[in-house]
């Protein structure tokens, strides 16, 4: 051989043979090819395109020289090959299969050295010949064929090509041969698997699944056919078919007159690439009438996993045009945390590998509830595929997961496998006009940070909250956490079934208390509110915020917090006084704020709440005064109600309130003196001031004569 077609059969980069290189050398001795060489290592480098992007050309030449340099190294009696980009061959003469993995596992660990910090992973596939292999071309493609077996496995680095690799090599080259003729015969077909609202336990969509039925093969996995409809570039097909019959059952639905609710459908990358998708799909929806809000789309996160601003326009443009956009598989290996930073979606389908370990690990559970939180945090909804367990159910529910999908809730159908009557009831299913009332139940967070809890790999909130719903004026519950379990059990409701109970008794006043907070929270431009109420001797302050109203239903959070015993004791002890002992007392209570403005919270007598037509403290005073009392006693009254100045004033008092007395201007009255006592107390970050009234005549004779000697004095 010449030096030229020598040089022409070495690799430039790496002083290795090149493809043509290895190629000849395995076709000069075909005849004992496989016999000479009994062991055929395919490697690639995953995740190179990446290195070169951030390291450039130069960074990924000199990590592929490194990597060729440390091949040699570990497999230094075997003829290595560079036969493209970032793959290598290795031919070896003989060797067991645990010298095979020991010496592949030593070149993963070799490898790190060059990575720059960039986790690069090898992937190999390996072929042990059997000597009677006709063609030597086929040593390597076998080797390939398992190497491309685990490309997408993300816990599997080495694969050996067996029996069961060369059966599924033989389905994908009949799926090859007979896709064409299966779209003509119609052997695909669509199986719909339910998803369900965790809230409710409802039907609240479908996910749609390709399925071949063949006459010979029986049913061919789509992890098959859908692989290789990709490789030659006809998935695109494949999926419009699909499209196409799901719209068809959709409008069906719609016709039937029950429950129609959203589907998805799976996009692969090339979808986008090889047609414009979404015209398509435009143009089936508009065939069959179908609003773009009954087509969800999911895109898997490998598709999207290079981070291409092309893909993230096409994802804008569906969303723009109606229609969610789903990623699915989330968390099954790919630059997960990158594409929620590039991408937008409306909803994460975390990937059912998950739960495989949910009943092992409990670091699962502290995952899923981080995904969950996070997407929250993103403003991304959440579905969980492999759902297979009650436990799981009740798990997800409790950390706030939407939509669930799995085993648990019956496997894919076919439709006509679906009895209409039932399966597509209002009882069974969503009613799809709620939609936006979940959506938005749906954004709310129920977990939260707890960094003062010890790490005991249990997801908790320690922040009660709960979800109430009112319809037509009955109020129920649709969530509590275990922390609001916790404070119902420290007001003495020692379980949710007692606190339902309690929701149907409408003479409580402290459901009326929480329903009229629920009011003023949905009448609030901040759509919050808060309110104070006695539940059996407890004193408990209450948080609400308004989420969403559809027709006569209306859905609320409550955040509760139990002031008997949690809090500052000076605020728990003023306030639990107050509540069980000032409407026994006095006949009005009014409440100041340091912002300015006063409510009357009580009344009980012939005076009028004036505070209801005048919140600002100073003007309400005024009108107090000009209204109740003796003309002569009206500026001493206005400036005894200054109320910047009371804390001061408490200073010099023996007591932590301020006492003052007052003649009745009232009709029939006759003068009655009347006590006015101010109490300051710090609440939320602010200063409150409880003012309560009451006649002086119902105060013991000693007191009430020195006040009067005072009065007189003055």
């Amino acid at each position: 051989m010449g030096i030229i077609e020598q040089k022409q059969e070495l690799d430039d980069l790496t002083g290795l043979l090149n493809l043509r290189g290895i190629l000849r050398l395995l076709q000069d001795d075909a005849a004992n090819a496989a016999s000479t060489f009994s062991v055929i290592v395919y490697l690639n480098v995953m995740n190179f395109k990446s290195f070169n992007q951030q390291y450039g050309f130069a960074g990924g030449n000199e990590f592929l020289r490194g990597v060729a340099s440390e091949i040699q190294g570990i497999f230094s009696n075997e003829i290595v090959a560079r036969t493209g980009g970032d793959q290598f061959i290795i031919l070896a003469k003989a060797m067991e299969e645990d010298e095979i993995i020991g010496k592949f596992k030593a070149l993963q660990e070799a490898s790190h050295k060059y990575e720059k910090g960039l986790k690069m992973r090898l992937k190999a596939g390996i072929y042990l010949a059997q000597g009677n292999e006709s063609d030597p071309v086929i040593l390597i493609d076998r080797a390939k064929i398992a190497c491309d077996g685990i490309i997408r496995v993300y816990d599997k680095d080495y694969n050996f090509y067996d029996d069961e690799l060369k059966k599924k090599n033989e389905l994908r080259q009949y799926v090859i041969d007979n896709f064409e003729n299966a779209f003509q015969n119609r052997y695909f077909k669509v199986y719909y698997q339910k998803e369900i609202r965790a809230l409710t336990g409802k039907v609240c969509g479908y996910e749609a699944l390709a399925r071949w039925i063949d006459p010979v093969y029986g049913m061919i996995s789509p992890a098959i056919f859908v692989e290789v409809l990709e490789e030659v570039h006809l998935v695109h097909k494949l999926d419009l078919y699909i499209i196409e019959q799901v719209c068809c059952d959709i409008r069906n639905d719609i016709e039937y007159g029950m429950a129609v609710l959203p589907v998805s459908v799976n996009l692969s990358r090339l979808d986008f690439e090889l047609c414009d998708i979404k015209t398509h799909i435009d143009y089936c929806r508009k065939k069959y009438d179908i609003p773009a809000y009954l087509l969800n789309i999911e895109i898997t996160e490998s598709a999207v996993a290079d981070g291409e601003s092309f893909l993230g326009e096409q994802i804008n443009r569906f969303r723009e045009g109606g229609y969610q956009v789903w990623m699915d598989d989330f968390g099954s290996g790919y630059s997960s945390l990158n594409n929620l930073k590039i991408y937008d979606f409306d909803v994460l389908k975390i990937d059912m590998n998950f739960l495989k370990s949910f009943d092992t690990n409990k670091r699962t559970q502290v995952i899923l509830a981080t995904i969950v939180n996070m997407a929250k945090e993103l403003g991304m909804h959440t579905l969980a595929e492999g759902v297979e367990t009650k436990e799981q159910y009740d798990f997800l529910r409790s950390i706030g997961c939407e939509k669930l999908q799995g085993y648990l809730f019956g496997k894919p159908k076919p439709m006509e496998d679906f009895v209409r009557p039932d399966d597509f009831s209002f009882e069974n299913c969503e009613d799809i006009k709620y939609k936006k009332y979940y959506r938005c139940i749906g954004d709310i967070n129920l977990l939260g940070n707890t960094p003062l809890r010890p790490k005991t790999m249990e997801v908790y909130n320690n922040l009660p909250i709960a979800i109430y719903e009112i319809e037509n004026d009955v109020l129920s519950v649709l969530y509590a956490n275990r922390a609001y379990m916790e404070f119902l059990y420290s007001v003495g409701i020692n379980s949710l079934e007692d606190l339902i109970k309690r929701c149907e008794n409408k003479d409580l006043h402290e459901l009326k208390t929480i329903i009229e907070a629920f009011k003023k929270a949905e009448k609030s431009p901040d759509m919050r509110s808060e309110a104070d109420m006695s539940i059996n001797g407890n004193v408990v302050n209450g948080k609400v915020r308004f989420i969403y109203r559809q027709d006569e239903r209306a859905a609320f959070v409550l955040v509760p917090r139990n002031l008997s015993v949690s809090g500052d004791q000076q605020l728990t002890d003023n306030i639990s006084v107050a509540m069980a002992h000032l409407f026994n007392q006095y006949f009005r209570v009014d409440l100041y704020d340091e912002n300015g403005t006063v409510e009357n919270i009580y009344l009980n007598g012939d005076q009028l709440a004036v505070a209801n037509e005048d919140m600002d403290a100073v003007e309400a005073v005024r009108i107090y005064s000009d209204m109740y009392l003796y003309p002569e006693e009206r500026e001493r009254f206005r400036e005894f109600y200054n109320i910047p100045t009371v804390r001061e004033r408490v200073k010099k008092s023996p007591t932590d309130y301020v006492v003052d007395y007052y003649h009745s201007a009232l009709p029939g009255d006759e003068g009655r003196l009347q006590m006015y006592m101010i109490l300051p107390f710090y609440y939320n970050n602010r200063w409150k001031y409880i003012s309560c009234c009451r006649y002086a005549d119902e105060i013991s004779d000693e007191k009430l004569n020195r006040r009067q000697v005072d009065i007189k004095e003055s």
